[in-house]
């Protein structure tokens, strides 16, 4: 079968899924959604802040430094007039301290002087920031602005990939996953949609060993249905 030909084969079963996927998450979501601090009171600015610190930790570790960090710089202003030294020294219990606040510092920086201190509304805009990916500008649009996107880290790219397991390329692109993330994504409840998904991949459909009895989309899932045929 040619690339061509699996593409059409996968966009067919997605259109056929699609309806049930986004019910089903977003229903089992709202029952289930794990409390961060990051997820009360948003803002563009709280969302862009805690999906640096969420970068190569566990949102567990990104919880005991969040408050305090939003307390000393709650705002892009006083985040762009930080020392290094200080925001290294309040993220070093979660690691990657020097990159992150270097990290964090740059964008506040470049957020002040090329967009006057408001953090952009626009996909383009975003993806101009430092540090700032396709992930952290989805993210910013969903969560910080209501704006529908799909939001894709590993743990939503594994369970796109199990879900379409019998369709999906071998190897697939970044670029394809998200494409395939973008058709499945509501433009309703998609906050709602992007948490569950997020909370579903960390708590259920886990790299070692998915937990696929409670998933609440195993019956459309291509993975857990060649499982079965294994048991």
């Amino acid at each position: 079968m040619s690339d061509a030909d699996t593409y059409a084969s996968l966009i067919r079963e997605i259109e056929s899924r699609k309806a049930s996927i986004q019910r089903s998450v977003v229903n089992w979501g709202r029952t289930n959604f794990r409390r961060f601090e990051w997820r009360e009171n948003r803002s563009p600015y709280s969302v862009l802040v805690s999906e640096i610190l969420l970068k190569r930790t566990t949102a567990m570790a990104a919880a005991h430094v969040y408050s305090k960090f939003m307390s000393l710089y709650p705002n892009l202003e006083e985040l762009a007039k930080a020392q290094s030294r200080d925001v290294e020294r309040l993220l070093r219990k979660i690691g990657y301290h020097k990159r992150r606040a270097k990290m964090l510092i740059e964008i506040a920086n470049y957020i002040q002087e090329e967009f006057h201190g408001k953090i952009p509304a626009s996909k383009q805009d975003l993806l101009e920031i430092p540090n700032v990916g396709y992930y952290t500008a989805n993210a910013v649009l969903s969560l910080g602005y209501g704006t529908p996107a799909a939001m894709v880290d590993t743990n939503i790219e594994r369970i796109l990939c199990r879900l379409f397991l019998k369709h999906f390329p071998k190897k697939p692109r970044i670029s394809t996953v998200q494409r395939i993330a973008d058709l499945i994504s509501p433009t309703i409840n998609n906050q709602d949609y992007n948490y569950a998904l997020l909370d579903l991949g960390g708590l259920i459909c886990r790299y070692g060993s998915p937990k696929c009895k409670l998933c609440p989309i195993r019956k459309l899932c291509d993975y857990y249905s060649s499982s079965k045929q294994r048991d």
